[in-house]
């Protein structure tokens, strides 16, 4: 495991763990005590336990006296893609696809009335528009827009900055970075420009993604439309029995 750095120690350990976990690294899926894991990031055993409690409630792990911390058996990216512990590169990855990511960026002061409503912006706020298409050993595969307002960076991104993940934005935005999401998984069938993007026939059913990006004071920080074609995507929920 790599040792972790930065403002968000917490989250950064989850990351490493997480990245360890999908590597099948932990013997018999079990992970090492608290404070071996703290000395193998270079974190405090506080850090650990608020990183190992954010993959429980996700349900990537269980922890007990008796049992220790043991990953979940049916563990998949699939399973962690939706909460967004992971990126769509990887779990794309994890299928056997080699992925391609095409980025966008321009500022508009038209988004659509849906984003304005989404960021709390009024008509004619300056709003990153970013696209980036992921593309799936030659085929696309998810088609996302990230808007965020030009107002929350501290300075202007470059565009190798504004093609990272909004989860990789903190350091950018003024006040930090995006603590939470909320998903809305909406159906709707392929228009002309999702036909374009995703090569979907006309009218062909999908899935929308509508994610709202928090702060850890609950300012909305952006809002991404992600169009997903379930060809390549499947997403899995796992509920415990607690």
């Amino acid at each position: 495991m790599l040792p972790v750095g930065g403002a968000s120690l917490a989250n950064r350990a989850r990351e490493s763990i997480l990245h360890s976990i999908l590597e099948r690294r932990f013997e018999d899926s079990r992970l090492p005590p608290e404070n071996e894991l703290a000395d193998m990031l270079g974190v405090s055993r506080t850090t650990v336990r608020s990183a190992l409690q954010s993959l429980e409630q996700h349900g990537v792990l269980t922890r007990s006296p008796r049992r220790g911390t043991q990953v979940h058996g049916r563990l998949s990216p699939s399973m962690v893609a939706l909460q967004r512990l992971i990126g769509f590169t990887r779990m794309l990855e994890e299928q056997g696809y080699t992925v391609e990511t095409l980025t966008n960026a321009r500022i508009t002061t038209t988004p659509p009335d849906e984003v304005l409503k989404a960021l709390g912006a009024t008509k004619g706020t300056p709003v990153y528009a970013i696209d980036r298409l992921f593309v799936a050993s030659g085929k696309p595969a998810i088609w996302a827009i990230n808007y965020i307002r030009t107002d929350l960076f501290a300075e202007a991104p470059t565009e190798e900055q504004l093609a990272q993940s909004p989860f990789d934005m903190g350091d950018l935005l003024i006040g930090g970075g995006v603590d939470q999401a909320l998903v809305e998984l909406v159906p709707r069938k392929a228009t002309k420009e999702v036909v374009k993007h995703l090569g979907l026939k006309p009218a062909e059913a999908y899935l929308l993604l509508k994610e709202f990006h928090f702060s850890e004071s609950g300012e909305v920080l952006g809002f991404s439309l992600i169009h997903v074609n379930d060809h390549f995507v499947r997403f899995r929920l796992h509920r415990g029995g607690r």
